[in-house]
């Protein structure tokens, strides 16, 4: 089970705050996407070596976005306030953090004991309670 001091939620209540944060999030993404595709650019009639070192930074890059809190691990959505997975090392919008919650507690009442034998992910529906 998580830990509660592991859990994270990043939740703007100033509009004007919420506002800013959510367009840099949306700068964020789009300055690394660009750059992304700037580097596939890069590949193009490049030796196999150059062109998996380059894939490689490519990968790292991606990967690097789709963990941040730029945008959710799930909807992909960044105008949502966040909620942080330890476990998973991702970031939720807490809507989907609650849907996921919401799904897990639904299945286990309706499965029980069995839950655990009858689904394969469930363990990933425990690192959001």
């Amino acid at each position: 089970m998580i830990n509660v001091k592991d859990k994270k939620i990043i939740a703007y209540k100033n509009e004007r705050t919420k506002k800013i944060a959510y367009n840099l999030r949306k700068l964020i993404v789009r300055a690394v996407m660009k750059e992304w595709g700037s580097l596939g650019e890069k590949q193009k009639n490049k030796s196999t070596l150059e062109y998996v070192r380059i894939e490689n930074v490519r990968s790292d890059l991606y990967g690097a976005l789709q963990t941040s809190i730029c945008k959710c691990a799930s909807c992909r959505h960044s105008d949502k306030d966040m909620e942080y997975n330890a476990p998973l090392k991702e970031w939720y919008c807490t809507q989907c953090a609650q849907e996921y919650r919401d799904y897990y507690r639904k299945e286990k009442a309706f499965y029980g004991d069995l839950y655990g034998k009858a689904y394969d992910d469930e363990d990933f529906y425990q690192t959001f309670m």
